[in-house]
């Protein structure tokens, strides 16, 4: 009997303390797109975001400086040479730097680089808050450099 008892109560025991644990949502940085720094310091930053587009810049506070009311808040740092390691941010990027590269990549969809606002709302394939219009061809030298960023190591 006892015997009995203790073969019922096994799988009554187990499926007790086999229950699930609900852990809520993951992290929002959790399968973020986290592309590489150093592209983003020596490419993305002087080719595409510190690029003059009719006497403008995308970090100008008028467009997406510190005191622009939009998601994609750049901060302007000194000028450099990105083709002098000396000149260069140390990786892992801190302060400025660091903002700018999480706020860029904040912007990105890594799943399909082609449907990042990085690209679509500069190409003008959707507003660009700015009113300036297509400051950035979807196939051109910006969009595409936008979408080796992904594959940089």
């Amino acid at each position: 009997m006892r015997r009995a008892l203790l073969v019922a109560a096994v799988p009554l025991l187990l499926a007790v303390a086999c229950e699930t644990v609900d852990l809520g949502q993951p992290p929002s940085d959790i399968n973020a797109c986290r592309p590489s720094q150093a592209f983003f310091t020596t490419e993305i930053w002087p080719n595409f975001l510190a690029k003059e587009y009719g006497g403008m810049h995308c970090y100008d506070s008028t467009c997406h400086g510190g005191l622009a009311p939009n998601s994609l808040d750049l901060i302007m740092v000194p000028p450099y040479d990105p083709t002098d390691p000396n000149m260069l941010p140390p990786l892992p990027l801190t302060g400025d730097w660091a903002n700018n590269y999480r706020t860029t990549t904040e912007q990105m969809n890594c799943a399909n680089v082609a449907a990042s606002k990085l690209i679509e709302l500069p190409a003008a394939i959707k507003v660009h808050g700015c009113g300036c219009g297509a400051l950035i061809q979807p196939d051109g030298p910006e969009a595409t450099l936008i979408k080796a960023w992904v594959s940089q190591p």
